[in-house]
């Protein structure tokens, strides 16, 4: 092992060769660091980068908790599907642990069903009542 008192002398005649290196002056003339010339990006491609990172880290997160089982990923971008449904559920209730009572729109009709495990029944058929728009329930 390197006593403290040795690595503390390497140091600083580091920074004495330095100081005194022909090197310095050219460096420190040019006003960059390394010396070199202009990095030559836009700061709309430095913005158009880190955007592409937060995609693509956001994406990777969604994939990381779909796969450990904590999103399903097929149900959050069904939420954005913005074409119109030719069936709407209106209202489930349950009504027992093995049967449901669901009211489902569907071609101008409301459908009452009974679904039960392993079974579904029709309990009423009527046309759609639609209400006007700014009346109170």
């Amino acid at each position: 092992m390197i006593p403290i008192r040795r690595v503390g002398a390497a140091v600083q005649w580091g920074a004495i060769l330095l100081t005194v290196s022909p090197i310095t002056p050219a460096l420190a003339s040019t006003h960059r660091l390394g010396g070199g010339g202009e990095i030559g990006v836009s700061l709309g491609q430095i913005v158009a980068a880190l955007l592409i990172c937060i995609i693509v880290a956001a994406l990777a997160a969604l994939f990381l908790r779909q796969r450990a089982g904590h999103q399903d990923l097929a149900r959050l971008f069904t939420r954005f599907d913005l074409r119109a449904r030719a069936i709407e559920v209106v209202e489930t209730r349950r009504l027992s642990p093995h049967a449901d009572i669901c009211l489902v729109r569907y071609d101008g009709k409301d459908y009452l069903l009974l679904l039960m495990a392993g079974a579904a029944q029709v309990l009423s058929e009527a046309p759609t009542k639609i209400k006007p728009q700014g009346t109170a329930r």
